[in-house]
């Protein structure tokens, strides 16, 4: 191949590597290059990361008598008062027998935590009406509405609970075999630091992020406890995880905030309090105080026109439309 023909596929090939990186890199690099961005209106999600508590109130069953299990009655079914939630067929075992499986019973600690509250069925008849699960933690009688207004942060903050299934073809007299919640009203509860407190307020509606779902809830009751604030939550919506579920991690959607949204970025502090830096007509920039009503990861909502501080006075902040400088640095 000749120079001049050499010559032409280098420059060819030099061609279509700038129109790969027009086309494909320089779009995706752009925003690298922008110093500033424009505020304009829209909303945020106010939300808090926790440790939620599931409080019912629930009823464990355990066998009247040794036997033969058989379970007609499905997983979540809503049953009443009086239904024949198990069958339960007597099986007299020899003494010495019973005595070795009562020792290697895996439900020991279950029937120690649950105590005298658990009640005793030889006939499968349950005594309220609500939810019925094969699922037992021995945590009923802890975690129960009643309770739930005393107990403190340090009660449960160490607590490791995995709910057992006891469904099975076989149980020993005083073991557990199925518990029923009622689900008219059920509880979640959750501390928070004193910083956030005040997002809450009784008889507000909120809603929480759960593993298996989202459900709304109303607050019931607030009440401090050492550096921490207990929050109740009612909530009389179906939920998958409802029967099963003791400790959940969970995100509570407080409110949604309208406001200017800026990228966490913008944002600096001058004499530690929040502003951004403003664009002027003459190209110069001025920090501006600024409000921020609500946050996530990456964009903050902020307060229009003005707000007042924390001293009662006047502020005039950002406008929409204002462009802010991106990344002005740590402030002051």
């Amino acid at each position: 191949m000749g120079k001049k023909n050499r010559k032409f596929v280098y420059l060819f090939i030099l061609v279509l590597i700038v129109l790969y990186i027009a086309i494909y890199v320089v779009p995706k690099v752009t925003g690298i290059f922008e110093t500033t961005e424009t505020l304009e209106a829209g909303s945020l999600q106010g939300t808090e990361e926790t440790i939620c508590y599931f409080v019912r109130e629930e009823t464990v069953y355990e066998a009247g008598v040794s036997g033969e299990l058989a379970y007609p009655i499905k997983e979540g079914t809503h049953i009443r008062k009086g239904t024949t939630a198990i069958k339960l067929t007597e099986k007299t075992l020899p003494k010495q027998e019973e005595a070795e499986k009562r020792e290697e019973s895996k439900y020991k600690e279950i029937i120690d935590r649950l105590g005298e509250s658990a009640i005793q069925t030889a006939d499968g008849k349950v005594g309220s009406s609500g939810i019925f699960s094969s699922y037992v933690d021995g945590y009923e009688a802890f975690f129960t509405p009643e309770s739930m207004e005393t107990l403190k942060y340090e009660d449960v903050r160490d607590l490791k609970i995995q709910a057992e299934d006891v469904k099975r073809d076989e149980s020993l007299a005083r073991e557990p075999i199925f518990k029923i919640s009622d689900n008219d009203n059920w509880y979640l509860m959750c501390w928070v630091e004193a910083a956030s407190v005040a997002k809450y307020e009784i008889g507000n509606e909120m809603t929480i992020q759960l593993p298996e779902g989202a459900v709304g809830v109303t607050i019931k009751n607030i009440i401090e406890d050492g550096d921490h604030w207990k929050i109740l939550f009612r909530c009389n919506r179906y939920y998958k995880g409802f029967s099963k579920s003791r400790i959940e991690e969970a995100r509570i959607i407080t409110r949604d905030y309208s406001g200017l949204i800026a990228e966490n970025g913008s944002i600096t502090t001058r004499d530690g309090k929040p502003g951004v830096m403003v664009r002027q007509t003459s190209g110069e920039y001025v920090f501006t105080r600024v409000k921020i009503l609500a946050r996530d990861g990456d964009y903050s909502a902020l307060q229009d026109v003005s707000f007042i501080d924390e001293d009662g006075n006047s502020v005039d902040t950002v406008k929409v439309y204002d462009e802010i400088l991106k990344h002005p640095g740590e402030g002051t």
